[in-house]
Formats: structure tokens, sequence, C-alpha cells
């Protein structure tokens, strides 16, 4: 059976002066672009969800690090010209911490929230398995 590490949750929002067509036509390119970043990046049930004026997408990875969420950032980010901007959150389902990602006008901005042990049990988990150990991806250059 598959481990997977984190999972990431989108929020993609369109502009309001978007007639009805053009938003169908805007998520219609969106959709597939967004599928092909992230299983370039090793993402697996990819899921979205059409809400209106925003789309939604979840989806779960084998690795969870700031290396891998930097490489979907700047992939999104072209996308993300003024008429969609995009929110990320990515968990560590070890819940060690959230990554937190805005997009908007083809620039990306990270928030990071570490999470503290829950008592000597988590923290004497941690360090026998620090996320430093984890699997990362090569280290890449922030935008």
């Amino acid at each position: 059976m598959a481990h997977y590490a984190a999972e990431l949750f989108v929020q993609c929002v369109y502009g309001l002066d978007l007639t009805y067509d053009e938003l169908i036509a805007t998520e219609g390119e969106l959709k597939p672009a967004m599928t092909t970043i992230l299983e370039q990046n090793g993402a697996e049930f990819i899921h979205f969800e059409e809400m209106g004026d925003t789309m939604r997408v979840q989806c779960v990875f084998t690795t969870y690090g700031e290396n891998l969420f930097h490489a979907v950032c700047d992939a999104f980010a072209p996308l993300m010209d003024g008429r969609i901007e995009a929110r990320l959150l990515y968990v560590d389902k070890d819940l060690d911490g959230l990554h937190y990602y805005t997009i908007n006008e083809k620039k990306w901005q990270e928030a990071v929230l570490r999470m503290p042990a829950a008592g000597p049990l988590s923290k004497t988990l941690r360090e026998q398995d620090p996320p430093s150990k984890k699997k990362k991806l090569p280290a890449k250059k922030k935008h």
C-alpha cells in the first residue's frame, strides 16, 4: 500500500468580470493545465470541484517538502494572471507542519506553520524520524 506524506488543497478564484462563457472557457483550459503540472510533480488522486466563481482541487503526494511546493507554485504562477488567483494549502500527514501559498499576478508568496510536538511521545518520534530525514526532492531556488 502506498504511503502519502502530503495532501494539497487548492482554491482558485475567478475574476468577477468574467462572463459565464469566459469562466467556462477559462476553467476548461485551467483544469488540464493544472492536472499536467500536478502529475509531473507526482500528484495522485487529483479531484476538481467547481463551485461557481471558484474551483477546488485536492490531491496527495508521496513526499512533503518545500522543493516540491515551490516547483508547483512556479508552474502554477503563469496561469494566475489576475483573472484567476489561487491559494494552496499543503498538509503534512504526520502533522509536523502546514505550508500555505497564494498566487496572483504570476507571483507567489509562502507562509509556513510548524506544528509543535504534542508531548514527550511525539517529540521522541519526531527525533527518531525528523523531517530533515524524510524523502526530499533536489534543492531548487525560490521564485
